[in-house]
């Protein structure tokens, strides 16, 4: 009886023990099971002195922001926000490739020089191709796209038309040895990118396939609302009978677009024959109107952020990428490349911002923002665990964060960094709403800043309208269609 007594005491006092830590973990905001995402937990440089050396407002803003680094020419290193927007961009591009059939697989990045050999690109691409050689003196390279690769694939596997159509993509990192990186992500030695290559019966059904990915390539620009002009475009190395360019419009582009305000059409001028521009040269191929001046043509520079080729026969032909058809007669597949560049759509999307909102900070869509909500409270005592309005935005942090917008708040505890500093980081990264936990808070109200089309806005809210309004951002964050 002793011995069961003593185990009883001991008991009990573990229980007291527990209900104290809850009643000053509910009090302080310490102790819960959920690790809080606050700005000193993050990896959060601030401005960097070496951003005014960005020729590009775009390149400026992500370095004062701290998204990305430099690491060496054309090479970056991209940092806990710049890669949470950069992982959110992948979601938004896998929702919308599941929903046309497509499926997500790996490559590997070491392509041997025989499959490029073979396709005669080994020779054609030139120097901005990465060459190594293995020890034991084997050939390869560092595959900036993967036609080869996924074409002796599919024709290792591939026996019946019952097996198609095929619609395989990665996302993934790709390297090109480009002789002037510049731009910051616009054109680097290292990127990111989307690669799809389909697989179809016939030049009907792959057809078909080419225009249902271009519509979900546009669907993907409208759910980040960045305007995007596609046009003709050459097909280069990479071959094929049909090519299209998706390009945000920029004085910061690279490529000359040639526009027709006639009849809508626009043309990569590098695949034009003869310079058009005002009154000189021809009509664009297909218009309808017969002279340069009904035209109304204009060139604009333009930023590449994906590209599609209908490649037909090239690849399948040279790898045996065939198949038996209904009638049990051999066919070659028709095949389709469509690409996006990810890394580059990031700050495409930032230097749109730029265009229309100035420099001061970005404005993100609400599908891709690094977060939807920012608690930032204004605090006297850093250093003391009990200082009430640091205990109110551990508080509206984690009902927030419950309830009206699951892993998409942060809290900015760096009270170290004046109130105004840490405004104008939030204005910076482009957080959509902001709540200062300031004196106000103790009256019931919040002040709210909601970063909107029109610009900044400032108001106060009850705790109640502050859950409304943080739960619709959420929703329309969320929201990938």
């Amino acid at each position: 009886m002793r011995v069961v007594h003593a185990g009883f005491k001991k008991m009990l006092c573990a229980w007291k023990r527990l209900r104290i830590l809850r009643r000053y973990s509910s009090a302080t905001g310490r102790g819960s099971h959920k690790h809080r995402v606050t700005c000193t937990s993050l990896f959060l440089p601030r401005a960097q002195p070496d951003s005014q050396q960005a020729s590009i407002k775009s390149h400026k803003l992500l370095l004062d922001a701290g998204l990305i680094r430099q690491s060496s020419a054309g090479v970056y290193h991209l940092l806990p926000l710049g890669l949470r927007v950069l992982e959110r961009l992948v979601v938004l591009v896998n929702h919308h490739m599941e929903a046309i059939g497509a499926s997500r697989m790996a490559l590997p990045i070491l392509n041997p020089a025989t499959l490029w050999k073979k396709s005669g690109r080994w020779e054609t691409v030139g120097s901005e191709l990465f060459r190594l050689k293995s020890n034991t003196g084997a050939e390869c390279c560092v595959g900036p796209t993967h036609e080869e690769s996924v074409t002796e694939l599919v024709a290792s596997e591939l026996t019946s038309h019952r097996q198609l159509p095929l619609r395989l993509y990665q996302v993934d990192r790709k390297f090109r040895d480009e002789k002037r990186p510049r731009g910051g992500l616009l054109r680097c030695k290292e990127f990111w990118m989307k690669d799809m290559y389909t697989f179809d019966v016939s030049e009907e059904a792959a057809t078909a396939t080419y225009h249902e990915v271009c519509e979900a390539y546009e669907s993907i620009f409208r759910t980040i609302s960045l305007p995007v002009m596609r046009v003709n475009a050459a097909t280069g190395n990479i071959g094929g009978s049909l090519s299209h360019e998706y390009h945000v419009v920029s004085p910061v582009g690279e490529d000359t677009l040639v526009l027709c305000h006639s009849c809508g059409r626009g043309f990569n001028k590098e695949l034009l024959s003869t310079v058009v521009g005002g009154v000189e040269g021809d009509c664009l191929p297909g218009c309808p109107q017969t002279s340069p001046r009904e035209c109304r043509l204009e060139e604009v520079k333009g930023i590449e952020v994906a590209h599609t080729f209908y490649l037909g026969t090239k690849y399948s032909s040279l790898f045996g990428a065939n198949f038996s058809d209904h009638t049990n007669r051999e066919r070659l597949c028709e095949m389709g490349c469509f690409g996006i560049g990810v890394s580059r759509l990031l700050q495409a999307v930032v230097e749109h911002s730029c265009s229309v909102h100035g420099s001061e900070g970005i404005s993100w869509p609400l599908s891709i923002t690094p977060f939807t909500a920012c608690v930032l409270p204004l605090t006297t005592s850093p250093e003391d665990p009990s200082d009430s309005l640091m205990v109110k935005a551990h508080q509206l942090y984690d009902r927030l964060s419950e309830e009206a917008c699951p892993g998409h708040v942060i809290l900015d505890d760096r009270t170290h960094l004046t109130m105004g500093a840490r405004l104008r980081d939030s204005q910076r990264l482009g957080y959509p709403c902001t709540i200062v936990i300031g004196h106000k808070t103790g009256e019931g109200e919040y002040e709210v800043r909601l970063a909107k089309k029109s610009g900044l806005e400032t108001c106060l809210l009850t705790e109640h309208q502050v859950h409304q309004t943080v739960h619709d951002l959420y929703t329309l964050a969320t929201n990938l269609d």
